[in-house]
Order: C-alpha cells, then structure tokens, then sequence
C-alpha cells in the first residue's frame, strides 16, 4: 500500500495522518491543530496586488484540526479546490481579493463562509486520483476588478510545452518556519505525460492520464499551503493544485489535476459554464 505525507484518512469522526516510510510525494496542504496560515511557492516572485483575481485563499475547518489552501473562482457561486483539502470539512473562510493575506484591511477583499461542498466521488488518496472539489458560496460574490471568474480549459488539448503559472501562498523551503503573507506565483513549462513519467521511476508509477505535470527546472515547486490553486496556461486554467515531490526544493515537477478530463463532472456540480 502507498501512502504519503500529508494525506488525512477520515476515521469516525477524526482525522489520522499517516506517513509511509518510502513516501516520495507529499500533499502541499498547510496544516495544524489550531490555527493554519499560509506560506509560499517555491522558486516564485510576488504577484503584483489583484493580478491573479481569480485566486482564492480557503481557511478550513474539520474536527480536530484546521488548514490551509487555494481555490479557483470558476464562477460567481462556485470555488474549485482539491478534493484533499475539502474532504471532512465542517466549515470554509472564503477570501477572495486578497494580496497580503495577513491584512484583514484590504479594501479588495469579499469574504463568505460556507459549509456546502461537494468531494469528486472517486477521489483515491492511494492513486492520487481525482484530487477536486467544489465549494459552494452562500451568496454570490460581486465580479469587479479585484475579484473575477478564471475560464476553465475544455476539449483535447495537452497543453504541453506551453508556459503554465501556478500561484499560492504556499512554502518557499522545506525547512521555512513561520509565514509570509502576500500571494506569489511562479511559471514554467507544462511537461507531456510522458516526459513527466520520464523523470524517475516515482513518476512513472504515479502518473495517470487525469494529472498534469509543470516542470521543477530552477528549483521551482508548490508547496505546502499550495493545494487546491490553479494553474493557468493560455488564459483558462488546465490544473488544480495536487501533489508535489516530498522536497520542494528537489526541482522535481509538481502535479495537478488536469481540468479537461473532469468538465463533464464540473458541469454537473456547479454553474459554470464552459466556452
């Protein structure tokens, strides 16, 4: 059996963690038994204020513990997330138009708290399947500069060897203690399937036809408190954030969900509509 740090089994009604001896991936969820923040992506630069309007910081609660991730606005009602990070959530903050996440000043801001959420059914912490969720917002968020849906990617395409842009307050070294507050972002090359399976023989075992891998050249990764956020490419987004490499700074691809195999599923969870 395979296991990774990081995952959560749902066991009545707590959470365990558990951590296999010879675990190479790890989830980029920031978490801790009372409260959780944010830290930053590995390799990255400072996103400027409000340019990546569709990302959303998610504080979240179960029983025992609280967490840390990203989401996607999909649409005025709906926030797209990871399947790890929603699963045996009692409750959401929803931050949306934020840059400096520790500033509950920022006039951009819209928040919503909510506890309606929707797991993919097949999700497999094992295979490391099916890794998304959709949160649904109490009242609709008001669409303006600050705060704004991001399209999602349809049909066939691969999107490999096109620059992809992931973003998050996620960790910026495996060994960072402490937090850093403003949203960062980093940009690289969207690997083919193949090539990723191609980069050692953790890959090639992990990697299915629903993941999509961003190149880790340059000591670029997610990391921890990653989770769940998008990665853009061509203006739509073709990722949700999933797992990365157990050292961030191994320079190893980090690995999303790839959001063309799931529009079918989406479609029937939301509002969304898809171009």
């Amino acid at each position: 059996m395979k296991c990774l740090v990081g995952c959560t089994l749902l066991i009545g009604f707590a959470f365990a963690t558990f951590q296999a001896q010879n675990s190479k991936f790890v989830f980029p969820k920031e978490r801790s038994s009372v409260n959780s923040s944010a830290l930053e992506i590995v390799g990255g630069d400072e996103a400027s204020p409000n340019q990546f309007p569709y990302q959303v910081a998610l504080y979240i609660e179960y029983d025992l513990v609280s967490a840390f991730c990203g989401g996607s606005l999909v649409s005025s009602n709906y926030v797209l997330t990871a399947a790890h990070c929603a699963l045996g959530a009692i409750s959401f903050d929803v931050i949306l138009g934020a840059h400096n996440i520790s500033d509950n000043s920022e006039p951009t801001r819209q928040r919503s708290t909510t506890s309606k959420y929707v797991v993919h059914p097949d999700w497999n912490s094992t295979s490391l399947t099916n890794d998304l969720a959709l949160i649904e917002l109490e009242t609709p968020i008001t669409l303006n500069d600050f705060v704004s849906v991001v399209s999602l990617a349809v049909g066939n395409n691969s999107f490999a060897d096109s620059e992809g842009t992931a973003c998050g307050w996620g960790k910026t070294t495996d060994s960072q203690v402490g937090t850093t507050d403003v949203l960062r972002y980093e940009t690289s090359i969207i690997l083919s399937n193949d090539d990723c399976k191609n980069v050692d023989s953790n890959y090639e075992e992990e990697i299915k036809n629903t993941h999509l891998c961003l190149a880790g050249d340059g000591i670029k990764s997610i990391c921890k408190g990653d989770s769940g956020g998008p990665l853009v490419a061509d203006n739509v987004q073709v990722g949700i954030t999933s797992f990365s490499y157990r050292s961030c700074e191994a320079g190893k691809p980090s690995v999303f969900t790839r959001v063309t195999e799931f529009t079918q599923w989406i479609q029937e969870n939301s509002d969304v509509i898809f171009a």
